[in-house]
């Protein structure tokens, strides 16, 4: 099992695929599933609950503050070699970054909603900004799964507020990321159950 928290070597956005399709199509359902790409999902689950004229206009205002942004400033620190990967493999530098983003995403929120952003997506910013608070808490001393937390709130989502099939094909898709993130060598099994646990846990008590 590959140690990140000792890794050397640099790697890029999407890793290369090595050691075969099985590796590969790790590499793409974490690609797929990255954090921010779920984020992104769920705003437009969140989206269909919103009864609001120009919630075309507030939802990608949303995207905008809270997915591209954030995922931009992930692209800048990668160029200046200051993470290693657009994952942020190695704990140690997920802390300044994931606080940073933190600190920027209350302000923006603040403003979100200050302004009339939609009820819906006000509580969703919220949420995760609980989630990712408690990331970084948990960051600086364990490593644990962004992929999986991300995705345990998806599901708390669906589940709070069911959506047909979806109840049945989101605890797929989470298992299928947990075993992408360990089959890479990013997590162990126990990191991936944490950050599943901590994702369902914190928007369970927000949405339900």
């Amino acid at each position: 099992m590959i140690n990140n928290d000792n890794i050397a070597q640099k790697v890029t956005f999407p890793r290369p695929a090595e050691g075969g399709r099985t590796t590969g199509a790790a590499n793409f359902v974490s690609t797929v599933f990255s954090p921010p790409l779920v984020v992104f999902y769920a705003v437009i689950l969140c989206s269909y609950s919103i009864d609001h004229s120009s919630k075309f206009l507030w939802t990608s205002f949303f995207v905008l503050l809270f997915v591209l942004a954030p995922t931009a400033y992930i692209f800048y620190l990668m160029g200046q070699g200051k993470v290693t990967d657009f994952h942020m493999s190695v704990r140690e530098e997920r802390i300044r970054p994931l606080s940073i983003v933190f600190i920027y995403s209350v302000f923006s929120l603040l403003i979100y909603g200050f302004v009339g952003g939609p009820g819906a997506l006000v509580t969703f910013g919220y949420s995760c900004l609980a989630l990712t608070g408690l990331w970084i808490l948990v960051s600086l001393y364990w490593k644990i799964s962004g992929h999986c937390a991300a995705m345990g709130a998806l599901g708390a989502m669906v589940f709070a507020h069911p959506h047909e099939t979806l109840v049945f094909v989101i605890p797929v898709l989470a298992l299928l990321v947990a075993w992408s993130r360990v089959r890479l060598g990013c997590h162990s099994p126990a990191q991936t159950l944490v950050g599943l646990v901590l994702g369902v846990a914190v928007f369970w008590l927000f949405l339900s």
